[in-house]
């Protein structure tokens, strides 16, 4: 690939970060190269187009481990919430996707919900899919009892300020808004203010991704209403999900499960995690989810198609005040070859010590 005679692609980053710096998203830590060629963790803040999306690069020495992708030009820019993509597995092979052929809301680690209702609104706003603004001419032939095209826009999650660590691991910390969209206008109206916290580590065969997230009113209280998009989920790569001769399995033994798990006991006992391994070319490798036992409660949701889901909001409200703030917690592992039960038990048993770190 031939580069510009006019300008290089170092000297077009270092142009922006002016910019980026106007809107406080700029972090006082940087990635240094001796951090690099010694083989530690670094962040490189890149922001490869105009302007309209920035990226974290997140790496161990030479080793690409994952990218926090997010957008920083409001609201003209597809993307409403960030997603840690892609995600790579020790061995650098990447086991989550974007963007895949069918859903284009669920982009790899995501964080979301559905249905966002504040005291006194008469509308619901969804900070999960990518629904337009409203076109009450136009007919939803996919959906029975509910027309997407009159229910939107979706709201926008928007990074106001990010910070992070590089010692023995990566440590995101991000301040989010949870803004409604307004049509002709640069913003919308803050309803949710967001705190979430990204910790990666790399370890013999495992890539150790923990998610915190805490969720307070911005003004006045509000409630996750009981919604199928909802909350700390990955869309595996599509060359290792069931549908093309992968496996998913869980904690309870089962071989892909399907559909939601949230019963305390029988069939539908919701799990304490569930992996998806599969084959990309000779190389097997996988990812798991796993919940945290001092989350609310913790209702699955996987499809062989791709995608699992943890949330303590599936099927049911969730009531958010300051006094009593939403935390969830969740762990994602990206594994070179397969991983025993066992292995996947002991994973969920550290995590489980583990502190909620936000407060």
């Amino acid at each position: 690939m031939q580069r510009s005679s006019k300008t290089s692609r170092r000297r077009f980053l270092a142009g922006g970060t002016g910019a980026l710096s106007s809107l406080g998203l700029l972090s006082s830590a940087a990635a240094q190269p001796e951090q690099i060629a010694a083989g530690g963790y670094a962040v490189d803040d890149q922001v490869p187009f105009k302007g309209q999306t920035r990226r974290l690069k997140l790496t161990k020495g030479d080793r690409y481990i994952a990218s926090l992708i997010f957008a920083t030009d409001y609201p003209t820019h597809f993307r409403l919430k960030p997603e840690l993509y892609p995600v790579c597995t020790p061995g650098g092979i990447p086991v989550t996707d974007s963007h895949q052929y069918c859903f284009i809301h669920h982009q790899s680690i995501m964080t979301g919900h559905g249905k966002v209702l504040v005291d006194d609104s008469s509308r619901e706003v969804d900070f999960y899919r990518k629904l337009p603004y409203p076109d009450e001419d136009r007919e939803d032939k996919f959906h029975k009892g509910k027309n997407l095209f009159h229910i939107g826009p979706s709201g926008i999650q928007k990074i106001m300020r990010s910070t992070w660590d590089t010692s023995d691991r990566i440590v995101v910390k991000l301040k989010l808004e949870w803004q409604s969209r307004a049509q002709m206008s640069e913003g919308g109206k803050l309803l949710v203010n967001e705190q979430r916290q990204y910790e990666v580590l790399q370890r013999g065969p495992y890539t150790v991704i923990d998610v915190f997230s805490q969720l307070v009113p911005a003004s006045k209280p509000f409630t996750l209403i009981a919604d199928g998009h909802s909350y700390s989920g990955v869309r595996v790569h599509d060359m290792i999900d069931p549908d093309e001769g992968g496996v998913m399995r869980d904690s309870e033994r089962r071989t892909n499960p399907d559909g939601e798990y949230w019963d305390q006991e029988g069939p539908r006992k919701a799990p304490r995690w569930i992996d998806c391994t599969g084959r990309i070319g000779r190389q097997t490798a996988g990812i798991t989810l796993i919940s945290h036992p001092g989350n609310l409660r913790n209702e699955f949701y996987c499809r062989g198609w791709g995608l699992m889901i943890c949330s303590a909001a599936r099927g049911h409200d969730v009531r958010v005040t300051r006094r009593s703030p939403f935390q969830y917690a969740t762990r994602f592992v990206a594994h070179d070859g397969e991983i025993a039960n066992e292995a996947v038990d002991d994973l969920y048993r550290e995590f489980s010590a583990r502190k909620f770190p936000l407060t």
